[in-house]
């Protein structure tokens, strides 16, 4: 005797929902993706953004010391006690062409 039907007991796959699930996976890593190559993007502006950082506090680190010398120029009586802060805005790119020369 022969056999010609199929058991019943392997259920049919569901070809709409694999391919629904292929699909969201597949968005979802394409999402992935999109987001992991921010990253190199964003570390080179966290990268630039520190350098600007480290400029800015030696900038206005220059500026203080420049500022405690000109207070202590004025105390001790120096005729130019403005020369230090004239001096450190002007390496800064701070000092209008007219005040860089001693008044």
């Amino acid at each position: 005797m022969i056999i010609t039907t199929e058991p019943q007991d392997y259920p049919d796959a569901d070809l709409q929902e694999a391919a629904h699930q292929h699909h969201q996976a597949t968005s979802a890593l394409r999402n992935l993706a999109a987001a992991l190559e921010t990253i190199p993007r964003l570390c080179a502006e966290i990268g630039r953004l520190r350098t600007r950082l480290a400029r800015t506090l030696t900038d206005l680190h220059n500026l203080i010391a420049a500022a405690r010398a000109t207070l202590g120029a004025h105390a001790d009586g120096e005729d130019d006690a403005l020369y230090y802060l004239r001096d450190e805005l002007d390496a800064q790119g701070q000092l209008p062409p007219q005040d860089r020369e001693r008044p």
